[in-house]
């Protein structure tokens, strides 16, 4: 029997076979199906392979936020996740997380559209009757999608191209979604100290005049509720200018540490505090575990729970919008509005927390 030896090009082939190629690159531009066809070609003969859906996303988790900010790192994670949860269902795969998956890359435009599209359906989600009752609101969506776009223009970068296997961004243009124009949401004086009642009466809470305390508190201070939650007691110091709370950088947006200067109203809280819970480092301890503090999430229940008995709308963010306004009303000085709530410009302070004051205008001043 004769045997006919193999050319040099047919015995490459045999050693070599090359992974599916997803229709979307196939038909897709000549010169970047060329560039990937060689891609894949040249590490799978060199042994290697791009990296896993799980490895993809703590890469880029670890180089998301300049400031290494653990809420945003948070935040990121969970939206990732969920389109990592919807491309399972886009593959018809298990839905719990299968080892070394991978179906982030080399990215399906076709999947992400209609991923984003089942994000706006909850945004424009209506009720039995019609009428529109939105699930997720216009902000959410469009973080969301800001996400994804990020990890997959992380993904695309030159130098990571070779080990992520993405070599395009697969995000379509124009998926975001336009927001209405933002404006403060303040609360009257009036509003506020009905939310102050609630949060003394509320009946469902263990703790109502401890709840009162901190809804007063985090009017007082202007403070985000991350930074709220991690206030330590040795947080509060004596300047010279007289007594002040440190807002440390670790847990201050941006990681820019500043210090507010205590007015005898909120060291008149503070003092209550300590008398209605129980001995801890933290201003605002868990009650189960004082070793532990409040959670953001608890902060903003504790808000809405009060809100809720008297029917004013409230949540932690609010009262820092009416900490502004209403300091703003009497001083009239925005560098120091934004020097106390911790903003990079003026400018944050003075178009998306200051409220228009009801019943006011520049044209009363005027002689």
């Amino acid at each position: 029997m004769t045997i006919t030896p193999l050319s040099p090009l047919e015995g490459t082939l045999q050693q070599w076979e090359p992974p599916p190629i997803p229709s979307h690159i196939a038909a897709g531009d000549e010169a970047v199906f060329i560039a990937q066809a060689l891609e894949w070609r040249r590490r799978t003969l060199a042994g290697k392979e791009t990296q896993n859906d799980r490895q993809l996303v703590e890469g880029w988790l670890g180089d998301c936020t300049p400031t290494s900010s653990v809420e945003t790192v948070k935040t990121y994670r969970r939206h990732i996740e969920r389109l990592r949860l919807f491309l399972r269902q886009w593959n018809e795969a298990p839905l719990r997380e299968q080892p070394d998956e991978r179906f982030l890359a080399p990215g399906d435009p076709e999947a992400i559209d209609a991923f984003a599209g089942s994000l706006r359906n909850l945004v424009h989600a209506t009720d039995e009757q019609g009428s529109p009752r939105p699930q997720m609101s216009v902000s959410t969506y469009n973080v969301i999608v800001a996400a994804i776009s990020s990890f997959y223009k992380w993904c695309s970068q030159p130098n990571r191209r070779g080990f992520t296997g993405v070599p395009l961004s697969p995000v379509p243009s124009g998926l975001q979604l336009k927001k209405a124009a933002r404006k403060a949401k303040a609360l009257s004086h009036e509003q506020l100290h009905q939310v102050y009642f609630g949060a003394r009466q509320c009946r469902t809470s263990p703790s109502r005049s401890r709840d009162e305390l901190i809804v007063r508190l985090l009017y007082l201070l202007g403070t985000r509720a991350t930074e709220t939650a991690n206030l330590r007691w040795d947080d509060l110091v004596q300047l010279e200018t007289g007594p002040a709370l440190h807002v440390r950088a670790e847990t201050a947006k941006g990681k820019k540490e500043r210090f507010i200067a205590l007015g005898q109203p909120a060291i008149d809280v503070l003092d209550a505090l300590r008398l209605v819970q129980p001995a801890s480092a933290w201003i605002l301890p868990n009650l189960r575990r004082p070793d532990r503090h409040v959670s953001r999430q608890g902060l903003w229940k504790l808000c809405r729970r009060a809100g809720e008995q008297v029917g004013v709308k409230f949540w932690t963010h609010c009262a820092r919008h009416t900490h502004a306004t209403h300091a703003y009303a009497i001083t009239k000085d925005p560098k120091l509005i934004q020097n106390t709530l911790g903003h990079s410009d003026v400018s944050t302070t003075l178009s998306l927390y200051v409220d228009e004051t009801a019943g006011d205008s520049s044209s009363k001043y005027l002689e």
